[in-house]
């Protein structure tokens, strides 16, 4: 019997032997998966971190755009109150013009301010004293106009 023990132990020291070697193999294998398997997952996760750098310079882009678009829209905007300011005090100028054109008195003033001005007319026994230092100036001399000041 001692015998048939020393064989069912020599058995076991082989069984046991073998059963150590494919233990030790399949923790290499999972080993070497754990190993190649961060490397993926590295991978697909920079190419994620690269999309998503992409999306924000493209985010970061457009809004820059629409924030230029909306200072160039907010100009145009002032510009334009601007000129309504404008035209609406040339409209009750005008308007007062009208009001003053009802007024007999009023248009006569306005007839001789324009007659006087542009037209160098003058009324009847008025003397017109004419500076001989300024014989430059052509309006002086009643020979031009307010455009040709602008134009010298």
């Amino acid at each position: 019997m001692n015998e048939e023990q020393k064989i069912i132990e020599l058995k076991k020291k082989i069984n046991h032997y073998e059963f150590r070697e494919k233990e030790r193999e399949i923790k290499e294998q999972k080993r070497m998966q754990k190993l190649a398997a961060p490397v993926k997952k590295r991978r697909k996760f920079n190419v994620l971190n690269f999309l998503f750098l992409i999306f924000l310079v493209y985010f970061a882009y457009t809004a820059f755009n629409q924030y230029e678009m909306l200072m160039d829209l907010n100009k145009q905007i002032e510009e334009k109150k601007a000129l309504k300011a404008g035209v609406e005090k040339k409209a009750t100028e005008l308007k007062n013009d009208v009001e003053k054109l009802s007024d007999e008195e009023a248009l006569m003033e306005i007839v001789e301010k324009i007659a006087r001005d542009q037209y160098k007319m003058v009324k009847p026994n008025e003397t017109i004293y004419i500076d001989k230092n300024k014989n430059d100036n052509k309006l002086i001399q009643g020979i031009g106009s307010q455009k040709d000041l602008i134009n010298e």
